[in-house]
């Protein structure tokens, strides 16, 4: 089902998006799955390396991570662009106002946008939101990419605000990152997990540590991460046992529809085989009625009630004299087709012996002798044709030498180019003379 935010920004983006579809589906899966479930779907301004700008879809909010133990959210901008899904999505790290992105970090520029090997990778086909955020947030789980400034000194320390929720950002609104400067050992990611909380309900609470004047507070600030963790990871079992379910139904249901073919077949085939017996039964028993019926005269007329025994008697001994001049018929006709089948037997075992006989004596033909040339024309194609073959073989060993290391590269370029070159001629040779030929036969018409 697709996700309503999504839906009503793409409706504000009307020819932006080749397969639209595919945008609403992708980026509805990303919403409604745990790791995306603090982003939020607008329609903004994208303004690309070249100056230009375009209107797309946005995907702006938090993205978990686990560091040493805990869950944190860092603030993300995923940009589809109007190729997408040919082009990969554009993301970026929109640190706030109390964060620096971290100097010379391996996946993160110093404006935010983010390189890893799964967006290089990109494929339309097989590649979606889900897993790019699922990636982001092990990546950002191993070296994360943001650290916290260098705290000012402050006048006097003022009462923490445990309101304060970082609002989503646009593109309008948002300033690059500024470059950060070498930070100390103790403004480490971890400085920023001090100051930064996770995330409760959909928006990005956060208080400063160096200002917080009573215990009652830090003790409030860690009971609501620890209920808001225990929330995500109780939804998260909750996912996970309702898809091992659906998993296991969907596994039953194949075995138990594979069992009930399995037996559905062999009752069809125990069947069939049965209605073929019968039809066999069928014939023979029409065989012999058509035989007895054959074999007996007329019924004669009856005198009297003392000679139906008589009559019966007659019949049933001429029904037999009859059954047994039709198997004597048969067997003779059977002793026949045996003596017959004995003698093709015989001829074909002297015909094989003769054959092999004449093949000893044979010597084998050359292939040379096989193909013979009609005119000049075919015999110039013939030798051609042969050369061409053996050029693509020499090619077709060159490059597994050259696979193996057996040869050099530049000996192998070498060999290529020259063999190359000579394929080429012989091969305008063969289409020359395969157009003197046409003309010759156009002709003769």
């Amino acid at each position: 089902m697709n996700h309503p935010e999504v839906s009503r920004s793409i409706s504000k983006l009307p020819g932006v998006y080749r397969d639209p579809s595919r945008v609403i589906r992708d980026s509805s899966n990303l919403l409604k799955s745990t790791t995306g479930r603090h982003l939020k779907a607008e329609a903004s301004s994208f303004v690309q390396n070249d100056g230009t700008s375009t209107r797309s879809l946005v995907l702006n909010g938090t993205i978990s991570m686990n560091y040493r133990g805990n869950t944190y959210h860092i603030p993300v901008d995923i940009y589809l662009p109007p190729n997408y899904p040919i082009q990969p999505p554009i993301a970026f790290v929109r640190p706030v106002s109390t964060m620096m992105i971290k100097e010379g970090h391996r996946h993160v520029a110093a404006d935010g946008m983010v390189y890893m090997p799964y967006l290089h990778s990109w494929r339309s086909h097989s590649h979606n939101l889900v897993d790019m955020c699922h990636n982001m947030s092990n990546i950002f789980g191993r070296d994360p990419p943001v650290f916290a400034k260098p705290a000012a000194p402050a006048p006097a320390p003022t009462p923490p605000s445990y309101n304060s929720v970082f609002s989503s950002f646009t593109p309008a609104a948002r300033t690059p990152a500024p470059s950060p400067a070498p930070a100390p050992a103790s403004s480490t990611f971890s400085n920023v997990m001090n100051k930064f909380s996770t995330v409760t309900g959909g928006g990005f609470m956060g208080y400063d540590k160096a200002s917080t004047d009573t215990q009652s507070a830090e003790e409030k600030l860690a009971a609501e991460a620890k209920a808001a963790n225990e929330a995500v990871e109780i939804a998260r079992r909750a996912d996970e046992k309702e898809a091992q379910e659906e998993k296991l139904k969907m596994e039953l249901k194949m075995r138990l529809t594979h069992k009930i073919a399995d037996i559905l077949q062999s009752y069809k085939d125990l069947a069939e085989l049965q209605m073929k017996h019968d039809l066999q039964d069928k014939a023979l028993l029409d065989k012999a009625r058509d035989f007895v019926q054959k074999a007996s005269p007329s019924q004669p007329e009856i005198g009297d009630d003392e000679n139906i025994e008589v009559v019966n008697t007659i019949d049933s001994n001429k029904a037999v004299m009859g059954q047994i001049a039709y198997l004597t018929q048969r067997k003779e006709e059977l002793e026949g087709h045996h003596i017959e089948l004995d003698q093709g037997i015989e001829t074909l075992e002297a015909f094989i012996d003769a054959a092999k006989e004449e093949q000893k004596t044979k010597k084998e033909v050359s292939v040379d002798h096989l193909a013979v040339p009609s005119d000049i024309h075919s015999a110039q194609m013939l030798v051609l044709s042969a050369e061409n073959q053996a050029i693509n073989d020499a090619l077709y060993f060159l490059d597994k030498a050259l696979e193996k290391s057996e040869i050099s590269l530049e000996d192998h370029l070498k060999a290529v180019r020259k063999l190359t070159k000579k394929q080429f001629l012989v091969r305008a040779h063969l289409l020359k003379i395969g157009q003197v030929k046409a003309s010759e036969r156009m002709s003769t018409m």
